[in-house]
């Protein structure tokens, strides 16, 4: 099997799968005891993972936690950083998780018509933020149908230059691009942990949230949100843990934290700039084949404006995309007319690269496309 399909679903690595073994065997074992004893203890789980996963985007350990699903996760960054004062900007191809939190956010802020949809250009942006107009904006690092890069550092000054408070959605970047949102002064980012960063199906996500921030009240409030030896206060008041790890609300999800943090260990230790550059050397790969069978490539060509993916044009996308997974290729395919490939460096070859373009080339001239198509449910 050629497998490019890591930008939706990762691979199960060695690794998770010892680490979800490993606490099969505490649960077993330890129960109870499981949450502090062992050699590793459950009770700081999700700020453990938090600081492998800080090695990944340029952060401070405590500025990270692992926690919640990427959509709960931006529920939260919008109740502790949004005002509910002035409109929110979005991509207008946005990933529908981050556009149905927002409508919904929205509805029960009694925000009316306050979600504005732009291009992903960052000029177009720039002029909403100057506007006035928003005080907060949600936007993906990468856009996750054309692949395209959004420049994280020119937009994040500039919002903060004209008092927006920015979101960056991460799930079609953490774990294959590098970045530094301590640097760049990022406010806030949220992510999934089941793409790039392998942890299994449903994983448990992440958040960023800088250090200006850490002193805030949570809009939403948790019993895990506070310190660890504050869980049985006897009190009414929320005594917060120090940093993001004040954002958590239930019991971390122990099962699906131990395969998030034994992967992101892992690609940290191999290193996030040696995985970018081995990234881009197989995008561009993929894009050189696909021009030279004739197709059309909407992901940009500059490496420093493209992902981890590249997207493919073409008509028939979807029946090509059934195709190819009948002769064990898994791309994947994004409505109306995209065909992804997402080649990971820890497991696709330059082969499997030229495997996939040359077996989309001989599908797209076989008469036989649609009925070949037709026979895959």
């Amino acid at each position: 099997m050629v497998y490019l399909d890591g930008n939706s679903l990762g691979l199960l690595t060695d690794e998770a799968e010892q680490a979800v073994l490993r606490t099969l065997s505490e649960w077993r074992e330890l129960a109870i005891h499981g949450w502090t004893e062992g050699t590793h203890p459950w009770l700081f789980l999700a700020e453990r993972t938090g600081a492998q996963l800080a090695r990944l985007i340029g952060a401070e350990a405590k500025s990270v936690v692992a926690m919640g699903s990427i959509t709960v996760n931006l529920h939260q960054l919008l109740a502790t950083l949004y005002d509910g004062k002035g409109k929110v900007l979005i991509e207008h191809g946005a990933f529908p998780t981050d556009r149905y939190a927002l409508q919904s956010h929205l509805k029960l802020r009694g925000v009316s018509e306050g979600l504005v949809a732009v291009a992903p250009d960052e000029a177009e942006i720039e002029v909403a933020f100057a506007t006035g107009e928003f005080s907060c904006a949600v936007l993906p690092s990468v856009v996750y149908t054309t692949g395209q890069l959004l420049d994280m550092p020119r937009l994040t000054e500039s919002a903060r230059r004209h008092g927006v408070v920015l979101l960056w959605d991460l799930a079609h970047s953490i774990g294959i691009v590098p970045h530094q949102l301590d640097a760049w002064g990022c406010d806030a980012a949220f992510w999934c942990g089941y793409k790039w960063l392998s942890a299994g199906p449903g994983s448990v996500g992440g958040l960023y949230l800088n250090a200006r921030h850490h002193e805030k009240t949570p809009g939403l409030q948790g019993w895990f949100g506070s310190r660890k030896d504050a869980l049985f206060a006897g009190d009414d008041t929320l005594q917060s843990a120090e940093g993001a790890a004040r954002l958590q609300l239930g019991t971390s999800h122990i099962l699906s934290l131990a395969p998030l943090e034994a992967t992101v260990k892992a690609l940290a230790d191999y290193g996030i700039e040696r995985l970018r550059q081995e990234s881009l050397a197989l995008t561009a790969l993929l894009r050189t084949e696909a021009e030279n069978a004739g197709f059309t490539v909407v992901t940009p060509r500059d490496a420093a404006r493209r992902g981890g993916h590249i997207a493919i044009q073409h008509p028939h996308a979807a029946a090509l995309c059934r195709a190819l997974r009948q002769h064990q290729i898994i791309p994947d395919h994004r409505p109306p007319d995209l065909i992804r490939f997402a080649p990971h460096p820890l497991y696709t070859t330059e082969a499997d690269c030229k495997t996939a373009i040359t077996t989309l080339k001989m599908l797209t001239e076989q008469e036989t496309l649609e009925i070949e198509a037709s026979l895959i449910p």
